[in-house]
């Protein structure tokens, strides 16, 4: 009763405004306005409008108006007040701005000879037009935000019609929810995007739209002005390249017969519509042989109904050039087929069509170029017209989803903070083998893409609930379109996601370990044999030169003891030539001449053999000590990493790899459990099911326990942060094999142990059913055969990297640091050895001053003959010396061997004098007689060696 009391005053009131406009005229036309509820807002301050102008306008008839608000209820709410209405003021004319028809009101109306006009909604032409130009995009879903209300109910109506597309209807209004955050928060996001609004409203929705950052890509959104006022939008310079749908002020006022300044402030198509159709109505009313009479009706009382009561005045309606008419909606076909056996007049009553306004809509972008260039089509007699040959479909976004994992995705990096980097703009940068894939894939299919990481989670986990989280999660609840990460084909996630032919097939789970940090010694080849076995060498080295000196020393047929059987120069086996000989015969040059004595040879012979098995001995334990050194690794395999103790190993906690130890334990627990039962519960054969006897080893519930006790780490990094910093090769690493090759290539302290187990191949993953997956399958396999896979693995796992680290000693042979202390050892005989020869010298030289001193004496003068006889006695002692050489030299057994040589005849003067040297010019000879020049005495000096006295 509340309702019903608010719209009679509500009547009563809108009834006096037209009682007073009555006042002017002897003829009123009583018109009843049919409207739904979230029309009466627009259409109160429209109305009021249109009544101003009209006065304006001096049409010469008054107008008193009615508005119904309808209920569409089943009580009969709107017919009761439709029949107080026509009782208290009646009613001449009936236009319907109605949603749904009223059928009941339409026929009581038609029956009492009421004229009825039927107008349709205000959004029909825009969103026919726009359908039609989404349909030459290609668009498959679409979100179209509106300015108030009751555009966007209308817009709900046009569903039922259907709109070529799927589409989101957001209502911009400041009562309603907040469309910025839906749209923000709707996954998957739409292809396109479209505002319909007039001038004014068009910059504060957009205002939002930027504020909340959802305008990204200009190109696929459309801005469609519900008015003439398109220029007093304000951000044209942000929204370039992006579609505008407009109307042309000058062509809708000249169709309507009105001045151009009246479609340019504040007109609007709901105004200007109903402002024509009143006009029309009242030039109809006013040609008509009979100006229409109201009709008033109790509908309580009977009353029969003639031909004569129908007022044929509505048939000199006519409408201008700005009005036309609709074809039926399918609701309207729906309700003609349903009363097909209705009587005549009601049938032809259901075909009558609607009015609306006939305006063309033009279709272009934003641009710094003339508007002739960048118009793209114009909606004109409800068919769109191309003004270019083709309206290309604006490039498709999806929003890609991956998680960081080296080198598959990973967000570059600050070298030194390590806090991410980000582009001019605020995003992430990424880097990694997908990424380039999925540029690739962009580039191949054209589609523009965002990278989307999970915020809870990593790869994909599901919890109890069944819940999952990670990139399988956001793929399932539509946050992303497709998932390109590294991605393992589980048969789990196969039940909710589709996975797509491999990018990648050799992976799976291998080990790292720090390479060994050998000791480096300078001496490492005399780490060969133990200490004592060097002081052995040299105390027998020592011991041999004392025992050859002695026995050469009291040997009786030594070389020094027997003269006489050893005429000729022997070498004599001092003290000191005993050492040499000793130390000696460990090089290739070996000792020298060895003694003559059978003792002294027998004891050089079992020294020898001794010299020879310690080299051998020494050289071959070299080459084993220096192979097995490079050999050494600590495990092999994981078999041999699970049988030790020493080596601590772990896992990224939660990660596949984690996870797959834990299934591989289940499965051991479930083997064993199951093999117990069918040993204690064998009837027969129980000798065949002994529990001791189990054939399958298990090792991975060691692994498992192990793993705990080392605690797991939290990420990949630092899991080979720890082994780099073990460097005794004591801790491992159990994670993805390609990750760990990409790792080594770069840290040339790692290596990878073992043989690659657990292989399964990385996939792209899709929603179930998605339309993607065949167009992305395509393209993955035109990669394949392109070898573009291989490219990136050459990238991303590129062993000329591994050319910048240091050569291993397996690599490079034995190091200078392993033997360098052979190269010291003879530097410093180097030194030792020049030390000893300034020793030397020092020594000869103080030795020969020593010498000259003692042989330097004063004498008298002697004559001429004396000196002739010394030089001769001289000269004879010196000959006889060399025959008695030359006699041992040259002495022959008996049986024909060579006589000795003749004696050399006696030398002259000169020869005795110069020894075979070649006489200086500056002495004369004389007559053979010594002359000495006279002096007050002369200096003698005798040379021993030389022979002749000066």
């Amino acid at each position: 009763m509340n309702v019903i009391r608010s719209q009679r005053i509500w009547l009563c009131l809108t009834l006096t405004i037209g009682l007073e406009l009555s006042l002017t005229s002897g003829d009123d036309l009583k018109i009843i306005f049919w409207i739904e509820s979230v029309q009466r807002a627009e259409f109160e301050a429209d109305i009021a409008v249109v009544l101003k102008e009209l006065e304006t306008l001096q049409v010469g008839t008054g107008i008193v108006d009615a508005i119904m608000q309808l209920t569409h209820t089943d009580d009969g709410q709107d017919m009761d007040n439709f029949c107080d209405i026509l009782n208290s003021v009646g009613s001449t004319v009936i236009v319907d701005l109605s949603y749904s028809r009223w059928t009941e009101g339409e026929q009581l109306a038609r029956t009492h000879g009421i004229g009825y006009v039927r107008v349709g909604r205000i959004m029909r032409p825009f969103l026919e037009m726009f359908g039609d130009f989404m349909r030459q995009k290609r668009a498959n879903n679409v979100a179209m935000i509106f300015q108030n209300a009751r555009d966007t109910s209308e817009a709900m109506q046009q569903l039922l019609d259907g709109y070529p597309f799927r589409t989101l209807i957001l209502d911009a209004s400041s009562s309603s929810e907040d469309f910025v955050r839906r749209l923000s928060l709707l996954r998957p996001p739409p292809t396109y995007y479209a505002m319909f609004a007039r001038g004014s409203s068009m910059n504060g929705i957009f205002e939002r739209v930027q504020k909340g950052q959802l305008f990204q890509r200009p190109a696929e959104w459309h801005l469609v002005f519900l008015d003439t006022r398109d220029r007093v939008f304000k951000y044209k310079r942000q929204v370039e390249f992006a579609t505008r749908f407009t109307l042309n002020a000058r062509a809708i006022c000249r169709s309507m017969q009105m001045r151009d300044i009246y479609c340019t402030s504040g007109f609007t198509l709901q105004r200007g519509l109903l402002l024509d159709i009143i006009r029309s109505l009242i030039d109809a009313a006013q040609v008509s042989y009979k100006f229409p009479q109201p009709v008033y009706m109790d509908c309580n009382a009977s009353a029969e109904v003639t031909e004569d009561e129908e007022n044929p005045w509505m048939e000199n309606v006519h409408w201008s050039n700005f009005i036309g008419f609709t074809p039926p909606s399918d609701e309207f076909n729906t309700q003609r087929i349903q009363q097909q056996q209705q009587p005549q007049h009601e049938q032809e009553m259901l075909e009558e069509e609607e009015l609306t306004f006939v305006a063309n809509i033009s279709a272009g972008y934003y641009s710094n170029e003339h508007e002739a260039k960048t118009d793209l089509a114009i909606w004109s007699a409800g068919q769109l017209r191309l003004l270019n040959e083709t309206i290309s479909p604006s490039r498709r976004f999806f929003r890609v989803g991956t998680a960081e994992s080296v080198p598959w995705s990973y967000l570059r990096r600050h070298p030194q903070t390590h806090e991410p980097m980000r582009t001019r703009s605020g995003a992430l940068i990424w880097e990694g083998y997908c990424i380039d894939f999925i540029a690739r894939l962009a580039e191949k299919l054209n589609f523009a893409y965002e990278i989307v990481a999970p915020i809870t989670g990593h790869m994909g986990e599901r919890n109890e609930q069944g819940e999952w989280d990670g990139v399988i999660g956001d793929l399932i609840s539509g946050e992303t379109d497709f998932a390109v990460a590294a991605l393992k084909m589980y048969s789990e996630r196969e039940e909710v996601v589709d996975f797509l032919p491999p990018y990648f097939e050799q992976t799976g789970i291998s080990i790292v370990m720090r390479k060994p940090m050998r000791k480096t010694s300078l001496f490492k080849f005399m780490t060969v044999l133990r200490v004592e076995v060097w002081v052995s060498i040299v105390a027998a080295l020592i011991g041999t030169a004392l025992m050859i000196w002695f026995m050469d020393k009291y040997s009786p047929y030594s070389s020094r003891n027997n003269r006489e059987a050893y005429p000729y120069e022997c070498r004599e086996f001092t003290l000191r030539e005993s050492f040499w000989f000793a130390l000696t015969s460990f090089t290739p040059q070996g000792g020298g001449e060895a003694p003559k004595a059978v003792s002294g040879r027998l004891l050089v012979a079992a020294y020898w053999l001794f010299v020879v098995l310690m080299l051998a001995t020494f050289t071959a334990n070299l080459a084993a000590f220096l192979t097995v050194e490079r050999m050494q690794a600590p495990v092999q395999s994981l078999e041999q990493l699970a049988r030790q103790s020493r080596i601590n190993y772990t896992v990224v906690e939660s990660s596949d790899t984690h996870h797959y130890f834990m299934n591989m334990k289940f499965a051991e627990d479930t083997l064993y459990r199951m093999w117990k039962e069918m040993a204690l519960n064998a009837s027969r054969d129980f000798r065949k099911f002994r529990i001791w006897d189990y054939p399958i080893k298990e090792q991975y519930g060691h692994i498992l326990l192990s793993i705990n006790s080392s605690k797991p780490v939290r990420n990949a990094s630092e899991g080979f942060a720890n082994v780099d910093a073990h460097g005794n090769a004591d801790y491992a690493f159990i994670h993805d094999s390609a990750e760990i090759k990409y790792e080594v290539t770069r840290n040339c302290n790692l290596t990878e142990v073992g043989e690659v187990f657990a292989e399964q191949p990385y996939a792209v993953a899709v929603q179930q059913g998605s339309h993607l997956g065949d167009e992305l399958s395509y393209a993955i396999l035109e990669l394949q055969k392109e070898r573009f896979f291989e490219q990136l693995r050459a990238k991303y796992w590129n062993q000329s990297k591994l050319q910048d680290c240091p050569l291993s000693e397996d690599q490079e042979g034995i190091t200078l640091e392993s033997l360098g202390g052979v190269f010291i050892a003879t530097l410093f005989g180097l030194i030792m050895a020049m030390v000893t020869l300034g020793f030397e010298i020092v020594y000869y030289q103080k030795k020969q001053k020593a010498l000259a001193l003692s042989l330097i004496t004063q004498v008298r003068p002697m004559n001429m003959d004396d000196s002739t006889k010394i030089a001769w006695l001289d000269a004879d002692k010196d000959y006889e010396e060399d025959l008695a050489k030359e006699k041992a030299n040259n002495k022959k057994d008996v049986r024909g061997k060579k006589a000795p040589k003749q004696p050399l005849p006696a030398p002259a003067i000169e020869a005795g004098t110069f020894r075979g040297k070649k006489m200086p010019v500056s002495i004369t000879l004389g007559d053979g007689k010594f002359k000495p020049r006279p002096r007050d005495h002369i200096n003698v000096r005798r040379n021993i060696h030389s022979g002749y006295m000066e």
